[in-house]
């Protein structure tokens, strides 16, 4: 069963709180309406605590956790994972997603990565 992961920051501008809801009410249903292929869609946002050591903030030293949301895309064999591809090619498709992430992610930032 083909993955990809998606490593996905906020724009500086909006709270976490406000991420999430956009993410979760807007942004969702429309990937999974332009990618009929896609079987799985499921977002795990990043805390910014250090479950491990309570005294350990993620953001010690002044350096920050950059991602937000780890977003995991599945697909049920490789013809799927295929057509997700081309389908992301078409321009009234990269235009309807750019569009939106522009209301609260910061694309530039975004890493997608294929995983086992």
């Amino acid at each position: 069963m083909p993955r990809l992961i998606a490593l996905i920051c906020k724009k500086p501008s909006i709270s976490e709180e406000d991420f999430k809801s956009y993410y979760e009410s807007n942004h969702a249903p429309l990937i999974e309406s332009l990618f009929p292929t896609l079987t799985g869609y499921k977002r795990t946002y990043l805390l910014k605590s250090n479950m491990l050591n309570d005294t350990l903030p993620l953001e010690s030293d002044g350096v920050q956790s950059q991602y937000n949301v780890i977003t995991e895309l599945t697909f049920d064999d490789e013809e799927g994972l295929n057509l997700f591809f081309e389908m992301g090619k078409n321009k009234e498709v990269i235009e309807a997603i750019r569009n939106d992430e522009a209301n609260f992610l910061d694309g530039e930032q975004t890493i997608m990565y294929r995983v086992d």
